[in-house]
């Protein structure tokens, strides 16, 4: 009898652990991408930019994740999560350095257990909702621990000392102590996984009448469940670890299917979205950029863009390396970035691939958003650009690139020059090509010639402008900066300033899609004119940009 028992241990612990140890080295980010995922999908919602094609690789795992856990339980929390793998490495230390241990109570641990609720309650609305940056990049546990896995978070001391590596700490100290104690009481998307398994189609089974009185089923559960009280294990807590299983003496605690074949189908399939949900992101970014950058080819020839033309290199770090991209210039114009190498994680560097170079072709700037829940891969690419750019047109040393923390709503980057006494401007490659005409006569605008800044209210923020008047006439406008989406931007930006252009005025129509962008605009160059104008309203209420 004992040899069979150690045989059965030994096969199920010995094939859960080396999936784990896979999975930290494969995809140790996917615990925070997932929750990342999650994450866009709602806050696109109640913002009211939700697009499909634009979040296929977010829709993708969230989707998948979720269903597959609704059918087979949190195969996900016991297998695949490198959180789980760390408190299951803990715990075994603990009891290799004998240490005393507490015995918490049923009745407590089952109060303790509601905080992950009450923990994603707060963070849907106090960080999704409103806004607030608490817990943002390395202020909070996981992305630290992400960061970790990797050689360069050892060796970053502002990864070392941040909040988020105190948390971790903490963290760490309560699993040599508790089983899975970030798991049972702190993980919010435990919380989520634990509401969409509620009824999941796969359970353990252990009839109570054919049980004796050991309980070893209970003293083994990773998650401290009272299983000799039930004939099947329905507490959304289970995280199918199958330590049960494999411990009962009279082989009373089974599955149908098998757990072997149960872990086999639930992870394949787990890691199956994890990979689609990536090549989604990726097929989603290439769309993306090819019609940005083809709407970037037809800028008229006529004007040239304030780049040298050629292809550059450059590089920045991000969240687990350094990413180095090529960066095309013709006309003037940047046409082209691609990436060339990086060491981030898949799932977040296809989110802010997805979102940032496009918006660097259309602003022809890196003075562009960061996304939200991708700051770190964000910043890597803005960075690398801005040093590619470099050997296209000097740009002013004390031009820098601010870091924005990561998974929170995050500012815009800002590119922040120090005013310098020299009476010639230097042209900087990181501002937006002026949109320009060649006054016929005396114009409208009853100012002095010369350059006006202005700025107007957009979507997400303010629009900044500058204008140049000449002979009474609106010869150029610049966009400065903005903090409106790209996609929308990009297509409020050119119609609406060849429309003031044409009109020499700022009475003129919006663009359909993108009127909050479009009164942005409109706004700041009448403020930079000293015009009157009233902001046309969406049809469409909030949702509609």
């Amino acid at each position: 009898m004992k040899k069979k028992l150690f045989h059965k241990i030994t096969a199920l612990t010995l094939t859960r652990r080396i999936i784990q140890a896979l999975s930290l080295v494969l995809f140790p980010g996917l615990f925070i991408s997932t929750f990342s995922a999650i994450k866009a999908i709602y806050t696109s919602i109640i913002d009211g930019t939700f697009s499909a094609s634009a979040m296929a690789g977010q829709i993708v795992l969230a989707v998948s994740m979720l269903l597959i856990t609704a059918i087979m339980g949190r195969f996900f929390c016991g297998f695949l999560c490198a959180f789980g793998t760390m408190g299951d490495f803990l715990w075994v230390l603990g009891t290799k350095l004998k240490l005393q241990r507490p015995k918490i109570g049923t009745r407590f641990d089952r109060l303790l257990k509601k905080l992950k609720y009450i923990l994603l309650a707060a963070i849907v609305l106090l960080i999704w909702t409103l806004g607030l940056t608490i817990l943002g990049g390395k202020d909070n546990p996981w992305t630290v621990f992400g960061m970790l896995t990797s050689l360069s978070g050892w060796t970053d001391l502002s990864v070392l000392i941040s909040f988020g590596m105190i948390l971790l700490l903490l963290i760490a100290a309560g699993s040599l102590y508790i089983e899975r104690f970030f798991c049972r009481y702190l993980c919010p998307l435990g919380a989520v996984f634990a509401i969409a398994s509620k009824f999941r189609l796969f359970r353990i089974r252990k009839p109570r009448r054919n049980c004796g009185s050991c309980r070893a089923c209970t003293r083994r559960c990773s998650m401290g469940i009272p299983l000799y009280r039930s004939d099947v294990v329905k507490s959304a807590e289970c995280i199918d670890c199958m330590n049960c299983v494999e411990i009962c003496p009279r082989d009373n605690a089974t599955a149908n299917p098998r757990p072997a074949i149960a872990a086999a189908v639930a992870v394949a399939s787990l890691a199956g979205m994890y990979y689609a949900g990536n090549i989604a992101s990726a097929a989603a970014a290439d769309t993306q950029i090819a019609a940005v950058a083809a709407s970037v080819s037809t800028v008229d020839s006529a004007n040239a863009g304030p780049f040298t033309n050629g292809v550059y290199t450059g590089s920045a770090s991000g969240y687990h390396g350094v990413t180095t991209v090529s960066v095309t210039v013709e006309g003037g114009y940047i046409t082209s970035v691609s990436v060339l190498s990086t060491g981030d994680d898949a799932e977040f560097f296809s989110q802010a691939r997805l979102s940032v170079i496009p918006a660097i072709l259309s602003a022809q700037s890196v003075a562009v958003d960061a996304v939200s829940g991708a700051t770190f891969s964000s910043n890597a690419i803005i960075g690398a650009v801005k040093d590619a750019l470099s050997g296209a047109l000097s740009a002013p040393e004390n031009v820098t690139v601010v870091e924005t923390d990561d998974s929170a709503a995050t500012p815009t980057p800002v590119l922040t020059p120090t005013p310098t006494p020299e009476p010639t401007a230097t042209p900087d490659p990181t501002a937006a090509p002026e949109l320009t005409q060649t006054p016929s006569g005396a114009g409208p605008i009853s100012l002095p010639d010369g350059t006006y800044s202005g700025t107007g209210t957009g979507f997400r923020g303010e629009t900044d402008v500058t204008v140049t008047v000449q002979n009474g006439a609106i010869t150029a406008i610049r966009i400065d900066s903005y903090r409106d989406d790209a996609q929308y931007f990009s297509r409020a930006k050119s119609s609406i300033i060849s429309r003031i252009l044409s009109a020499q005025s700022v009475d003129v129509d919006t663009v359909s899609g993108a009127t909050y962008s479009s009164n942005g605009i409109l706004e700041a160059v009448a403020d930079a004119l000293n015009l009157n104008y009233s902001a046309t309203q969406s049809s469409g209420g909030r949702g509609r940009h």
